[in-house]
């Protein structure tokens, strides 16, 4: 039962945390394609869980094409899974306009009051960090599903003259469309860590599942007016680098 006890640990609905475990053996074809997945038996002792937990979880994943049950023969991972569209993570502010434009927004908390922000911001920052900010805790979405889990700290004055719009959409490209020509400084960093309990649930993949982190800030004027945290499953994300720029 040590696996159960593991997975209990989370606050994450257990059939959720299974079904993340089963899908990663489909995406890393420890399942293979066409192949029957173990008897319900062997996987409710090898995880520890119980027998509706499993089935909850493989109704989970029949729903998202990955694998088919079939009364008295078993349960297949299908021969032809769906593909898991990506999206290429920003190595610029345009970009960053551009990848937000795509994302749908789903608020998760917003604070009731101007809150500093936080310290240190686990990222190099040699500029005023002083006035209070609007903290925001959302996930983006695609049709696909969710995409990234986001912490927003956004200047208290900017985020009361575009309420209405930041509380539906991203920030960035809010902050370009008004305050573009007066951004002085945008830097961003890439960091792997492990998915808390929040982000996970809200980007349904397991606790402490690795997920690539963007830290990034932007300035008017020399003064940090947006710093973001966010976190994207790795299957749904690319990057690209042309290796000879600037050479």
């Amino acid at each position: 039962m040590a696996a159960g006890r593991l997975f209990a640990r989370s606050p994450q609905p257990l059939y959720l945390q299974v079904a993340a475990v089963f899908r990663s053996n489909i995406h890393s074809r420890c399942w293979r394609p066409g192949q029957q997945v173990p008897p319900l038996a062997v996987l409710v002792e090898r995880y520890g869980v119980a027998r509706s937990t499993v089935r909850q979880a493989f109704g989970l994943l029949e729903s998202e094409g990955l694998i088919r049950r079939s009364r008295g023969a078993g349960t297949f991972v299908n021969e032809a899974l769906p593909q898991t569209p990506t999206l290429l993570l920003p190595k610029s502010w345009d970009e960053t306009v551009a990848l937000s434009n795509q994302l749908g927004t789903v608020s998760l908390m917003e604070s009731s009051a101007g809150v500093p922000l936080p310290e240190p911001l686990g990222m190099p920052c040699e500029f005023a960090r002083d006035g209070r900010f609007q903290h925001l805790r959302r996930v983006h979405v695609t049709e696909a599903g969710p995409f990234c889990y986001s912490e927003v700290y956004l200047d208290s004055g900017l985020f009361r003259k575009h309420r209405s719009r930041i509380r539906t959409s991203t920030v960035a490209p809010v902050l370009d469309q008004f305050y573009g020509s007066q951004l002085s400084h945008a830097r961003q960093v890439l960091n792997v860590i492990e998915a808390g309990g929040e982000s996970a649930e809200a980007l349904h993949i397991p606790v402490s599942a690795p997920v690539a982190e963007l830290r990034r800030f932007a300035c008017i004027a020399g003064r940090v007016v947006y710093f973001a945290r966010l976190e994207f499953p790795f299957q749904k994300i690319r990057m690209e680098f042309d290796l000879l720029a600037g050479r």
